[in-house]
Formats: structure tokens, sequence, C-alpha cells
């Protein structure tokens, strides 16, 4: 019988509903459930399904068979989270103890930008202000993160490549396992930046926005520099009113780009940027449309993956649990999956809900895992997120997707209000078969 161990890429984290694993080298995350995450938890070092068996048996008090177990370890092993191990077999062992993390923290390096995109959620400032996090607290986050098992570091800003902290923060994530990815405009980006990164950086991930309000021939530029470089980018693209009717063929031109990956995000208010949320924020009519385009696309995606944010959860409406929790369809991630820290330390569970309301502490003056675990908002959000009113309440998908709360704070003054501009009304069948999930809030993977 094959004996099989833990890569030792695989990072492992603690979740809400059992547990998930990542392996940086193919940037894949599984969501797996607690006997998952147990079997997967304790092969540090080798061991039988049957060996396994014993200690799950014992553990969860349901009899599980030698078949099923072989079933999730091939499964893992297929995506080399273990792998087949020679030698002498070892008698169970108890899974590692580890605190809940979030599995991908945004990280604002700085609040400058040499743009004024109108979509910006951001409240930016002409130059770095003072209070400003150190390079050196940034490295000490990064430790407490590690140490925490976040798998992934979301770089913002302002525009972080303004930032002298950018390269020595991307190197340092990586270095302790931490795969660090950066959302840009991309103009900053050089021949000298990219080496400087090189073998550090997951992704570059270049801001189309809504299309209109960016040089598409800029963008066009630096997306030929960085695939004549085998050089991993993607482009975000807000999906709004107004570009609804040219998506299929800005998602054509980023395929012919050579992108690995395009993430369609869905219009957040914010501060600051009423007047363009206004003209440009999706209807239900236009939710439905989008949901009803989707699988039209597919033919374009044969290497580049669509991903959606979370925001779009509810166009995995129609998918059994069973398939949304294999594809790890989580919805709404604050307080869960995710959390945001802004450049002067500030921490929210959601970059996109603002005010004294929603922030959880500062990590100037407390651990950030401190503010994590027992910090009242994010005990409160997590609660409460399970309390969305009306017909989100009420839905059988609701435990996947929860609408987006920034965008119904925005929209009723009640973050928990049910979204009123969710396409869930159509039938499934018009698009679930064309998603395909995996995933700054942590992205679906569509296609």
């Amino acid at each position: 019988m094959i004996a099989w161990q833990r890569n030792p890429q695989t990072r492992l984290r603690r979740t809400l509903k059992g547990g998930a694993a990542f392996l940086p080298g193919t940037v894949t995350t599984v969501d797996l459930d607690d006997e998952a995450f147990a079997t997967l938890a304790s092969l540090s070092r080798p061991h039988t399904a049957r060996e396994l068996r014993r200690r799950l048996i014992a553990q969860f008090n349901h009899n599980f068979t030698v078949a099923d177990i072989d079933i999730v370890l091939r499964a893992l092993g297929e995506q080399l989270f273990v792998i087949e191990a020679h030698g002498e077999t070892l008698s169970p062992i108890h899974p590692p103890s580890m605190p809940l993390a979030p599995e991908s923290v945004h990280l604002q390096l700085n609040n400058v930008c040499n743009l004024r995109c109108p979509s910006c959620y951001v409240g930016l400032h002409a130059e770095d202000a003072l209070g400003a996090l150190s390079l050196d607290r940034m490295q000490s986050l990064i430790d407490e993160w590690a140490g925490m098992g976040v798998f992934q570091l979301a770089l913002g800003g302002g525009e972080p490549l303004l930032s002298p902290k950018f390269v020595p923060v991307v190197r340092y994530a990586r270095e302790r396992g931490i795969v660090p990815n950066v959302t840009t405009n991309g103009w900053l980006i050089t021949e000298k930046l990219v080496g400087e990164v090189a073998n550090a950086l997951g992704e570059w991930r270049l801001s189309l926005n809504d299309a209109w309000s960016v040089n598409t021939a800029l963008l066009e530029e630096k997306a030929t520099f960085l695939h004549a470089r085998d050089v991993r980018f993607g482009f975000n693209l807000i999906v709004t009113r107004q570009n609804l009717s040219r998506l299929p063929e800005l998602l054509r031109w980023g395929c012919d780009q050579g992108a690995a990956t395009i993430n369609l995000i869905r219009p957040k208010p914010a501060p600051g940027n009423e007047r363009w949320y206004e003209q440009h924020a999706l209807a239900s009519q236009d939710t439905s449309r989008l949901a009803l385009m989707l699988p039209q696309c597919r033919p374009l995606f044969s290497k580049t993956n669509l991903t959606v944010d979370c925001a779009f959860s509810f166009l995995f409406h129609g998918w059994p649990d069973h398939a949304l929790q294999r594809h790890s369809v989580a919805g709404c991630a604050m307080g869960d999956r995710f959390a945001t820290v802004k450049w002067n330390g500030d921490v929210f569970p959601c970059s996109h809900l603002h005010g004294e309301e929603f922030k959880a502490g500062n990590v100037n003056q407390t651990s950030f895992r401190e503010i994590w675990e027992a910090a009242s908002v994010f005990n409160r959000v997590r609660q409460e997120l399970g309390q969305v009113e009306g017909h989100c309440g009420g839905c059988g998908h609701n435990a996947f997707c929860r609408g987006c709360r920034a965008i119904m704070k925005q929209q009723s003054g009640d973050w928990l209000a049910a979204d009123q501009d969710c396409a869930r009304m159509l039938p499934s069948s018009n698009f679930a078969h064309s998603i395909a999930f995996r995933g700054g809030n942590v992205p679906d993977v569509l296609l």
C-alpha cells in the first residue's frame, strides 16, 4: 500500500469550517472539511491510508473505510499537496495546532498615486503621509502572518510601485513562504524592477479599471513586455453599466495579451467616488445580463483563467453545496479569509467598508494576531455575517455568497441588508457549468 507524505511546500491554515491548504509553487488553494484537513495535517511523516484510518476513526467517531481515505489522498496527490513517500511508515501523529488565520492579507504600501482614476476607493494623499508603516514593521507583520499560516499577500496602494518598500516587502514575504502579488496601474513597470522581484512576486495584476479611464495602449505595452519575459500577469476589470456590452471584446483583448488571469470586479462605493459609482454601478438587470453573457465567452479561455471577486458570488447560484465547497466558493470573505491593513496600520475586515464602525485596531499599537483573534469588530462581523436579511438571508445559496456588504452599506445604510442587485433568479443552467472556482479580496475562478 502506498505511503503518503505532505509536500514540504504545502502550507496549512485553520478555517471556521475545517481548513485550507496552499501550494506556493502553483499558487493553488484547496478548502477541506475537518476530516480531509486532519488527514493532510497528519502527514508531516509518511502514512498509509490504513494507518490514517485508525486515527481518523478515533478522532471523529466515524467508520471511514480505507477506500474513502485513499480517494482523498489520491485527489490531494494529483494537485501535489501530498507526495508518495519511500521508506518506513510511522505511527499516526496528532495534527499540528494552528490558529484561525486569513488566507490573504491586503497590505496597502502607501496612499499616493501618479493617477487619479475616478473609480478608486482609496483616499489618496499628495505624498507619503506621516504615520505610514515602516519597512521594519511591515516585515515584522510578515513574520506574524507566516507564523499564522497566511497564504498570500495582496500589495496595493495608492500605487504600490511608488513605494521604496515594494521590492524588500516582496522579497521578504517570499522568503517567509508567503506568495506576494501586486495590483498596479502599470506605468512604473521597468526591466530593472521586474528583475528585482523575479522569482519572488506571484503575479503582476494590471488595473484595467473600467476600460474607459485608462491608457489601454500603455497597458498593452506593459503586457507585451511581461509576456515576452515569461512573467505571470493578469488584468483587473471593473464591470460597469457602460462597458458591459463591450465585455466579450475586452475579454478577448485580455486573452490576446497573454494574461494568466482576468479578474472581473463589481463596482464598489467609496468616499470620493460617489458620482462615478452612481453612474456605473450594476443593477439587477445588468448582473443578470452578465450571468448570461459569461458562458458565451468560454471559448476565449483556453490559456487564461477568468475570475470574479467575491461580490459576484451570486453567479454560482444553482451549484450543489458539495460542488461549491469542493471548489472553495465562500462568497464574502471578510473576517474569515481576508483582512486589510491600511498604509497607517489600521486594520479592517474588508477594503471597502470604511469608518470607525469597521476599524478593528491598529498594528502600531497591537499585534495583528491579537486584532484578528480578539478584536470586537472581527468577532461581530463573523457572528453577524450569517444574519443577512431579506431574500439574501432566506436564499439557499447564502452560505456561499452573502451578497456584497459594502454595497449594501452604501445603498441602505445597513450592511446586513439584502443585496438588491443579485442575478440569483436566473436558471442555474445558464451559467453553472461555466464556472470552476479558485482564487482584492479572495477571487472566485470561472472558466
